[in-house]
C-alpha cells in the first residue's frame, strides 16, 4: 500500500508543478477604457470586450480587468488606477493595455492627452510592468463605426494607433494590432450587419435609455465576444506564451 502511495505522489508532483506553472503564466491584467470595462448590463446595454474575455480563457487562467468608461492615460494614470493595477502585478503576469479612445478627445480637457504625453505615457506604463518582471502587452484602439457613403471607415483616431506601434517598436513590447483587424472586420461585415454589435437601441428597450440610443462606439454582448475574439486571434499568431492562456 505504502508503494502504490508512493507511486501516486510521483506521479501527481510533476502534475502539480505543471499547474502551478500555468496559474502563474495565466495571471492577467487589464487597463483601458469603456470598450474594455466591466459593465451591469442592469444598468447599461453596452459590454466590453474584456468583460467576456473570461468565455475565451482556459480554466487556470486568471483576469483582472481594471478598465473604466471615459479614461485615457492622463486619467487613468491620474486617478490612480494605473498604481492600483501595477501593485497587482507579479512576476510573470501580463498587462493588456488599450487606450487611445479618449486620449484623442481634446474636447475634454480631463481626458485629452496630447500625442507626445500619449507616448510617454504609453512607455511608462510599459517600464512600470516590467519593473515587476511582468509582461506588458499594447494593444491599438478597437475602431468606432463611422461608415462614409462609400461604405469604408472614417478614421476617429488619427495619429494615436501608430504611436502603439512606435512605443512597441522602441520598447520592444508585443503588440496587438486590434485597431486594424477590428477595420477589417467591419469592412467585411458592412454597414448593416455591424449594428448588432454596436449599440443601437429604439425607445423603451432599456431603463437607461428611454429615447433609445445610437452608439458607435460601445458593444452589445454580441459585438464584445466578436472583439475578445480578434484579441486572442491575433495573440494565437504570435510565440507568446499568453496564447496558451485561451481556448
Amino acid at each position: 500500500m505504502v508503494r502504490k502511495l508512493l507511486i501516486l505522489s510521483l506521479v501527481l508532483l510533476p502534475l502539480a508543478a505543471k499547474s502551478q506553472a500555468d496559474e502563474e503564466q495565466c495571471h492577467i491584467l487589464m487597463a483601458g477604457d469603456s470598450t474594455m470595462q466591466n459593465v451591469d448590463p442592469a444598468k447599461n446595454p453596452e459590454f466590453g470586450w474584456g468583460q467576456v474575455l473570461p468565455r475565451f480563457a482556459e480554466y487556470s487562467t486568471e483576469i483582472i480587468n481594471l478598465a473604466k468608461g471615459g479614461r485615457s492615460t492622463k486619467s487613468f494614470i491620474a486617478e490612480n488606477r494605473w498604481s492600483e493595477l501595477v501593485e497587482q502585478v507579479r512576476a510573470g503576469s501580463w498587462v493588456l493595455i488599450q487606450f487611445g479612445h479618449n486620449d484623442a478627445s481634446y474636447k475634454h480637457p480631463e481626458r485629452y492627452t496630447a500625442p507626445v504625453d500619449y507616448e510617454a505615457n504609453l512607455q511608462n506604463m510599459v517600464s512600470d510592468v516590467r519593473a515587476k518582471s511582468g509582461n506588458p502587452v499594447l494593444i491599438t484602439p478597437v475602431v468606432r463605426r463611422y461608415f462614409d457613403d462609400e461604405g469604408k471607415l472614417r478614421d476617429m483616431h488619427g495619429i494615436y494607433p501608430s504611436l502603439v506601434h512606435r512605443v512597441a517598436n522602441e520598447t520592444r513590447t508585443p503588440v496587438i494590432d486590434l485597431f486594424e483587424r477590428s477595420s477589417h472586420e467591419l469592412v467585411n461585415a458592412g454597414v448593416l450587419k455591424t449594428i448588432d454589435w454596436f449599440v443601437h437601441i429604439g425607445p423603451g428597450v432599456h431603463p437607461c435609455c428611454p429615447e433609445g440610443r445610437m452608439d458607435n462606439t460601445h458593444f452589445t454582448e454580441d459585438g464584445a465576444e466578436h472583439v475578445a475574439q480578434w484579441v486572442i486571434s491575433e495573440l494565437k499568431t504570435t510565440s507568446l506564451p499568453l496564447k496558451d492562456c485561451f481556448l
